[in-house]
Order: structure tokens, then sequence, then C-alpha cells
């Protein structure tokens, strides 16, 4: 069954672009790499567009935590975690239904 790690992040002042930047490395440099990725999803608020909700999905919670225990997946995080106001709010769950176009 289908992983979904659903997480909403707010960036410093001043450092939204530098948060969506490394969205765009991560999926230009890992995406290929990540068993099991599907894809990714980033919304900003319109009323806060320094708050972001993202979804990101894997095709099983193995390959979604054999991902998130990786060096590479760790220092990734920690960087994008030095451009946010706090940690992210997590929401995980697995796929009940997908209505995908």
């Amino acid at each position: 069954m289908a992983h979904v790690t659903h997480f909403r992040i707010k960036a410093k002042p001043g450092e939204r672009e530098a948060v969506l930047a490394l969205f765009d490395k991560w999926q230009t440099e890992r995406s290929s790499t990540a068993t099991g990725y599907v894809r990714s999803v980033i919304t900003s608020n319109l009323d806060d567009p320094d708050e972001l909700m993202a979804g990101v999905m894997f095709d099983t919670k193995e390959n979604y935590d054999a991902n998130s225990s990786t060096p590479e997946q760790g220092a990734w995080y920690q960087e994008l975690r030095s451009h946010l106001v706090a940690d992210p709010d997590w929401f995980n769950g697995k796929v009940e239904r997908d209505f995908s176009a």
C-alpha cells in the first residue's frame, strides 16, 4: 500500500526561495535513486507564502523509511530545517483512495 507523508513548514523570513530550491535539488539529485519514490506536491498558503504544505508519496512505507534513514536524506533535512522557523508538522499515512486524473 502506498505511503504518503504530508508536512507543513514555515520558512524563516526571506528564506522561502532557499526552501523551494532545496526541494528542487532533492528532485534533481535524489528522486531517481530513492527506491519507491512516486511523486511530491508542494503548495504555498495563499495568505502566507512562507507557509508551505507538502505531500510526498512512496510505493511502500518500508521504502519511505529506508529513504528517510539514509545519511544523504538526513543531511538534506538538516539543511532544510536550518531555513525553517520550527520543526515540520508531520502527518504520515497510507493511501486509502487515489483519485488522480
